[in-house]
């Protein structure tokens, strides 16, 4: 949980920073940092939850649901583009969109399966 928490934070982060008018002052590369940890939540997710991880969304309380769907809206407006910082950060935009989607959406069969006892 803290692992996917934190790549969406550092996704937000990166986001907010493709707003500013000097633009990152980091490598853009850096938005990748959160793709790779992707893997291991994805992995240990899917091992865990198996066939029942719609029934573990199904555990999530709505006071984290909601804030979570809407953060996965976020992302996901992020990740095609409907939504872009600076011209030229596009590209960044669009993969933090996907990781924050990805880490929203296995964070919160995370959470489900915690409270089903999976």
């Amino acid at each position: 949980m803290a692992l996917a928490i934190g790549a969406v934070l550092w996704c937000a982060f990166v986001i907010v920073t493709t707003f500013l008018p000097g633009g990152p002052s980091w490598p853009p590369t850096a938005v990748y940092l959160p793709g790779f940890l992707v893997l291991p939540v994805v992995l240990y997710t899917l091992f865990r939850a198996r066939s029942s991880a719609l029934l573990c969304l199904a555990h999530v309380p709505n006071s984290v649901m909601i804030p979570g769907a809407a953060i996965a809206l976020g992302g996901w407006l992020f990740s095609f583009g409907a939504i872009a910082g600076k011209p030229g950060t596009e590209t960044v935009c669009a993969v933090a969109g996907l990781v924050i989607v990805l880490h929203v959406a296995f964070g919160l069969i995370g959470i489900g399966m915690v409270r089903s006892g999976r």
